[in-house]
């Protein structure tokens, strides 16, 4: 709350939800233990970048060494290149209730292309070497939408690639097997300030990979679908 107040004060716009969903899924993984999260969020449109807080209920996941909530904050900015929009962002992941200090960073480089109802993004997410994650860590990921001509229904799919170094117990919390796909198809039916969305989501971590780690934790990995209803402000 402290990072937000001055940043509010300055801000040129502020947007930003609620959302209830069956699953917190990072890059194919669930972050909440397979269990449902909620989650609230405010992104802040400053002068020269942006900045946003999210916060997310993680119900004791063994990922994160049982912690209760995660705070994503973030601060980024656009860089428009013609019909390509280069995006850049430093993040910083707390985490709150765990057992033992969890909190790390990262770094994502992306870019975005809309032609018509179709927009395609690429982006990578680096974290470098840090202890609470047991090396670095390395996500790519390709991703596509299109909204359904006079539907309010948009059409999602992505897949992944996560690697990265390490052999530390807790590379099992970004790499539960080792290097992995994953990938997400979905729809979304919007009508402000409500949306409604399901996804299904798959990795190709088998679970005899799944290193001897406490956070490895075999209930958040696996194909399945995800529900999530969002109202936006």
């Amino acid at each position: 709350m402290a990072l937000s107040l001055p940043v509010a004060a300055s801000a040129r716009s502020l947007d930003g939800g609620i959302e209830a969903a069956s699953d917190d899924i990072r890059a194919g993984i669930s972050w909440s233990g397979g269990r449902a999260s909620a989650s609230a969020d405010a992104r802040f449109d400053l002068t020269v970048f942006d900045a946003s807080l999210r916060v997310a209920a993680l119900r004791g996941a063994p990922r994160h060494a049982g912690a209760d909530v995660l705070a994503d904050v973030a601060v980024g900015r656009d860089w428009s290149l013609g019909a390509v929009t280069l995006r850049t962002e430093a993040i910083g992941h707390i985490f709150g209730g765990a057992s033992r200090h969890m909190d790390f960073g990262e770094l994502a480089l992306g870019a975005r292309y809309g032609l018509g109802p179709v927009r395609l993004a690429a982006t990578a997410w680096y974290a470098p070497r840090q202890s609470t994650i047991g090396g670095d860590n390395l996500h790519l990921r390709l991703a596509a939408d299109a909204g359904l001509p006079g539907l309010p229904i948009t059409l999602l799919a992505s897949a992944g690639y996560t690697t990265g170094s390490g052999d530390d117990a807790r590379t099992a919390r970004l790499r539960p097997g080792g290097d992995y796909a994953d990938w997400k198809i979905g729809a979304e039916y919007s009508r402000y300030p409500l949306s409604i969305g399901v996804d299904y989501v798959g990795t190709d971590i088998a679970l005899a990979r799944l290193k001897a780690s406490p956070f490895a934790d075999p209930s958040g990995i696996g194909d399945r679908l995800v529900a999530r209803v969002r109202f936006s402000f």
